[in-house]
Parts: C-alpha cells; structure tokens; sequence
C-alpha cells in the first residue's frame, strides 16, 4: 500500500468513526502504518496512524497476541530507537513509536493481559530511550510535533501506574526524569516537563517510595551553577530545573495531597543560583 493510498483510507477509517470496512484486517493495516509512524507529513503520522492506532488499542479492537505483535515492533531497532542519538527526522519514528508504547501500557491498565516480566522489559526499553534520546526538539516546522520528552514521559507515566511495577521500578523512572530536566543544551519551551511532572505526579500518587526519598530526589537537583566558558549550558539548566520544580510545586498544591513537599520545593528554588565564576 503506497503513502497516498493510506491517507485516504485512513481518513475514511476516522470518518466512519474508526470502524473498518467488511473484510478488512486490522492487524495487516496496523502493520503497514508501522511502516509510516515516522513519516514528516504530520497529517498522515499524527492525525491519522497515531489517531486511529490509540483509538483501536484502547478500544480492544486487536487482540491481545496482536498487542504483543505491534509492541514488539514499537520497542525494536527500527522503531523506537531508530537511528537513536541523530538530531534529526528519524525522530519522529522514535518518538512516535512510543505513543504506541504508552496506549498499549494503558490498554493493559484496563485489561490486564502483560506479565510482570513484561513490564521490566518495557520498562528498562522506556528508560534506555529516554537516557539516549538526543533529539528534544518539541515542535518542529512544517514537519509537526516531535516531542520525543514529552512522549517518553506519557509512556513512564503509563507505566508508573501499573500495580506490578514496584519500587525500585518507580526510583528508575525519577531518576531518568532528573536526568532529562537537567540536560544542558536545550530549553524545554514546548511543556514537556509539565508531561514529566504528570509522570512524578502519578509515583506520589502510588504511595510506594519514602517521604525521604521523595525529599533526597528534590533536594537533589542541582543548586549552584556558575557562569563562565560553559555559561550557556548551565543557563539551560538553570531555566529546566526552576520551571520543572516550580510546576511540581503547583501541580502537588492543586491536588493537595504531598502538601509535605511544598516547603521542601520552595526552599530548593529559593536556594537556586546562577552566579559567575
């Protein structure tokens, strides 16, 4: 099936809400829109494969041998971590590619269908892309969205809310989110840490790690940066971490439930400095 071919029948799919045609094989069109995920015509991978995908994984449209068929493939070499550490249009199959992960996570949420070993898999895949993800570009022109952070953090969010995923697990998935907030060449500007946060948001909410440790993660953050030969680079992780803590601070304030770590938040940004050498 050529790409002009699939544009049109996918626009006919989302048209008659999603259902396919008499015959048609779900499984054979998902495989074929694979091969397209990361396609730079942002109609064709964001509106319509991502679009009708998501809608068929979570309304259990495949079965699960086919789940596992289509997660596979989302997680191997070609997909997920194509050409991982380019900057450039092979993130989008990445990227993309991991929004796949996140609507097979959450159909397993509400099905229950992947094994704990499963899930570690998965899990150490999530993190091994989000450690070597170079490309953190968020909206891209005339090429759409890549948002490679704020799609891996969908996916860690997913995950942290699986039951089987324990605490070591959990101190995984913030220790990978420090490490992406505190990247010294790039300025998130697109709400990707409002995605992590929504990732932190959901281990605090599982109630599994120590008040301690939650501490130790925040106070952790870096707090004394010097400018100086490398000042661009340390401006860049001044901006990401006080625009990440201060979303924490807020998101936590609004759900009122973690109300201990708002001193501890407010006191890291306070003793926050850039200051030259």
């Amino acid at each position: 099936m050529d790409k002009s071919y699939l544009i049109q029948k996918l626009r006919t799919i989302k048209k008659e809400e999603y259902k396919l045609g008499k015959g048609e094989n779900a499984l054979e069109l998902a495989l074929i829109m694979l091969r397209y995920i990361g396609d730079t015509d942002s109609e064709l991978r964001d509106d319509l494969i991502y679009s009708v995908m998501s809608n068929w994984i979570v309304n259990d449209v495949f079965s699960v041998d086919e789940l596992y068929k289509i997660l596979g493939i989302s997680l191997d070499d070609g997909h997920l971590f194509y050409n991982i550490g380019n900057i450039d249009d092979s993130v989008f199959t990445r990227s993309f590619s991991m929004l796949i992960v996140a609507a097979i996570l959450y159909a397993h949420r509400k099905n229950n269908f992947l094994t704990k070993e499963d899930l570690g898999i998965v899990k150490d895949k999530l993190i091994c892309y989000m450690r070597k993800e170079k490309d953190l570009r968020g909206y891209v022109d005339k090429k759409g969205w890549a948002h490679s952070v704020a799609h891996g953090s969908d996916a860690l969010d997913e995950i942290a809310q699986c039951t089987e995923i324990d605490k070591e697990d959990l101190r995984e998935i913030l220790n990978i989110i420090y490490e992406k907030v505190e990247v010294d060449y790039y300025i998130y500007i697109h709400d990707e840490d409002e995605r992590m946060i929504t990732a932190v948001m959901s281990i605090l909410n599982r109630e599994m790690l120590s008040e301690s440790e939650i501490i130790s993660w925040i106070v952790g953050f870096r707090q004394n940066l010097k400018l100086g030969k490398y000042s661009d680079k340390n401006d860049n992780i001044y901006i990401n971490i006080k625009n990440f803590l201060r979303g924490l601070y807020f998101r936590i304030l609004k759900e009122d439930k973690s109300s201990k770590y708002l001193y501890i938040i407010q006191e890291k940004l306070e003793n926050i400095k850039l200051s030259t050498l």
